[in-house]
């Protein structure tokens, strides 16, 4: 069969947003370095991205507003990582990374992303992509956690079989408590996958030890009894919180106060604590305050960042970068009810996209956080999709009615 025939379209998101997960599974059981297996995957991923945008260069036309400030956001950010590697203020064992930070700015974060907007996120595409995300997950977060049980036996800012981060595998735990509930609720669906989903997920998110995927359940949950508006769900909302809060301060006064997650919960709860967060966003702010309308570098001397995208937007492109990156998520104003009430298969990733977006208010640098980029660009597309679905629906009606 040739290839154009073949509809890659599905395959290549859901790689990108989810292929990257099976990638970081092989290094941790093989012992060896990731960079075996990421390199050739991230290599394939760049020209499936530009075989996209060549084929789909008319719906990038449509799209040309919404792919030139996306295209501008990155450049930008591009011309100001190598003026921060140029001003001489970045340590040695920074200064190193700098032709990956390129690459990954080019390669891995503007050229894919403007390959997921020009794809028309149709129905079938949606379906597919949510069937598998779900089929996908349940089955590799449930080896993750098997070896975990019987192999590390590690309980703590555990990331079982991956090659991330921990807190990225507790919201690779949340990704899949979201799928889970999901397919719970569908009518045909049945119960037993999507529970035990859910309680692979909650275990994964509880041995990651990470707060991110707490705050980010928490979000989802309050746009979920917003949409509702029924007082005995927030009085539900309520009663959870203080039992949870009521819980983390008991147990953190027994003998299981050690565990890592009831720690960091406690910290947060009732110290506050962000385990230097405060200082590096502050930090960030400074710099901000120093160059108002272009920034100033992207990175901090050591290679650390300010933890949160706003601050750090601020603080490596100042208001101009501000400005582009309100531009970069014009269409999200486009954003209708009826796009998640009538069209259900497009909620898990706009869900996907919120979740990301908590993570990144506490966590990673713009360059490095691929999923909360790769799901936005995601998002965008459906909205945009389900817009020109509107439009023509509307354009339709009045003609048929005779209405001009």
């Amino acid at each position: 069969m040739r290839l154009s025939r073949i509809n890659i379209e599905p395959f290549f998101v859901f790689f990108l947003t989810f292929g990257y997960i099976f990638v970081y599974s092989l290094a941790v059981p093989f012992s060896t370095l990731n960079t075996y297996f990421s390199v050739p995957f991230r290599i394939m991923m760049f020209l499936a991205s530009l075989y996209i945008i060549y084929t789909k260069f008319e719906n990038i036309k449509k799209r040309k507003l919404t792919i030139i400030f996306t295209a501008l956001f990155w450049i930008v950010y591009l011309i100001k990582a190598n003026y921060s590697y140029k001003s001489g203020l970045l340590l040695p064992k920074v200064m190193k990374n700098e032709s990956q930070v390129y690459i990954r700015i080019i390669c891995l974060n503007m050229i894919p992303y403007i390959a997921v907007l020009s794809i028309s996120l149709s129905k079938d595409i949606m379906e597919k992509l949510n069937k598998w995300g779900f089929n996908f997950l349940l089955i590799m977060i449930a080896i993750s956690s098997l070896y975990v049980i019987f192999v590390t036996h590690n309980f703590e800012r555990s990331n079982g079989i991956f090659a991330s981060y921990y807190i990225s595998v507790g919201h690779y735990g949340l990704s899949l408590v979201i799928l889970s509930v999901f397919y719970y609720f569908q009518a045909s669906q049945k119960k037993i996958k999507p529970i035990l989903g859910i309680l692979i997920g909650i275990f994964t998110i509880f041995i990651s030890s990470a707060r991110s995927p707490m705050l980010a359940a928490f979000v989802l949950v309050l746009i979920f009894l917003a949409y509702l508006n029924k007082m005995r769900y927030w009085m539900a909302l309520v009663g959870f919180i203080l039992i949870f809060v009521a819980g983390i301060y008991f147990l953190k006064h027994t003998s299981l106060s050690d565990f890592a997650f009831i720690n960091r919960m406690y910290d947060a709860i009732f110290k506050g604590d962000g385990y230097g967060r405060s200082y590096n966003m502050l930090k960030g702010i400074d710099i901000f305050k120093n160059n108002i309308v272009l920034g100033g570098n992207i990175l901090f001397e050591d290679g650390m960042y300010p933890h949160n995208i706003f601050v750090e937007v601020l603080m490596s492109m100042g208001l101009v970068g501000l400005i582009l990156f309100g531009l970069y998520f014009k269409d999200l104003l486009k954003f209708k009810i009826s796009y998640i009430k009538e069209k259900t298969y497009n909620l898990p990733y706009l869900l996907f996209f919120v979740q990301y977006f908590v993570l990144v208010l506490t966590s990673y640098t713009i360059y490095e956080n691929m999923e909360f980029w790769s799901f936005s660009a995601v998002a965008v597309s459906i909205i945009l999709f389900c817009n020109d679905e509107k439009i023509k629906s509307d354009d339709g009606r009045r003609h048929a009615a005779g209405n001009y």
